[in-house]
């Protein structure tokens, strides 16, 4: 025959100590778990991350806007080079900077936005007297756009010619690529260039 058990009082004290509160369960539950600890640790670097990727982005459109610019002046300047112009531009001097403009944005599609492009064609006797020339108009000076005294000059044979192509580029995130916009307001001067000596083409006769 068992004998009776006999309550001891820590057996007393367990059976009469209160079982803890639920909130306080489900607290101590919510610590333990780690259910949803990478979409919190996401949030946290997710604002960075953006703003990082939205900088690469900028910037890398604008590297390649500035590359298909490169190319397009380089290509029309050609028509300079080997005496095309002669004949291709043959108006006034603002007709030919118009005409220039948009062979350089056929050639550069949809890259470029002709309506913020300006063009300066300048011929000199020498490249001593071209890189004075081109350090006294600097276009972006002073966290500004100044193109005074842009135009076009029509290129004699042998002679130094310098054309540049200057872009009012708007960025797409001004608010975080404020560093990139070196003339106010959210934009930024793109300057494409080429300097070559024409070869000794004939004049045609007028």
């Amino acid at each position: 025959m068992t004998p009776p058990q006999i309550a001891t009082e820590t057996d007393t004290a367990v059976a009469a100590k209160p079982a803890p509160p639920r909130r306080t369960r489900l607290l101590a539950r919510f610590r333990r778990s780690q259910d949803g600890a990478t979409a919190v640790e996401f949030a946290f670097i997710a604002f960075p991350f953006l703003i990082l990727l939205a900088a690469i982005m900028e910037t890398a459109l604008m590297f390649w806007t500035s590359q298909v610019l490169e190319e397009a002046v380089s290509q029309t300047s050609r028509k300079l080079l080997t005496g095309e112009s002669q004949t291709r531009y043959a108006g006034t001097g603002p007709q030919n900077t118009t005409k220039f403009r948009e062979d350089v944005c056929a050639a550069a599609t949809t890259m470029v936005d002709c309506s913020k492009l300006t063009i300066d064609v300048r011929t000199y006797s020498s490249f001593a007297g071209a890189r004075t020339g081109i350090d006294a108009s600097n276009p972006i000076a002073g966290g500004g756009l100044n193109t005074t005294g842009f135009g076009f000059n029509q290129p004699q044979p042998s002679q130094i010619v310098v054309v540049r192509a200057v872009l009012e580029y708007s960025l797409y995130f001004s608010q975080w690529s404020s560093s990139l916009a070196n003339i106010g307001n959210g934009r930024r001067g793109i300057v494409a260039s080429t300097t070559f000596r024409t070869e000794p083409f004939n004049v045609p006769a007028t």
